[in-house]
């Protein structure tokens, strides 16, 4: 009995390898991580430039214009601190 579970077991397995070669085998699978990389990477730019704008409006600074240091106000001027 054990041979033909054995016997089942290796049909299946033979099965299983053709189906996997037929739907595209691992170059399917090359193809479908390098193309979920080049999505993955045109999102990550997409959310750093959204992200950007929403700085810049948030915190009111224009494009040429530098950020404000620590102590001064966006103008320029200095505050008085304790």
């Amino acid at each position: 009995m054990e041979i033909v579970s054995l016997i089942i077991a290796v049909v299946a397995l033979v099965i299983a390898v053709l189906a996997y070669m037929r739907t595209g085998g691992i170059q399917d699978l090359r193809t479908q991580v390098s193309s979920l990389g080049s999505s993955t990477d045109a999102l990550r730019s997409k959310t750093a430039d959204v992200l950007d704008r929403l700085e810049r409006t948030v915190r009111g600074v224009r494009q040429g214009q530098p950020p404000a240091a620590p102590g001064e106000s966006p103008g320029g001027q200095k505050t008085e601190s304790d």
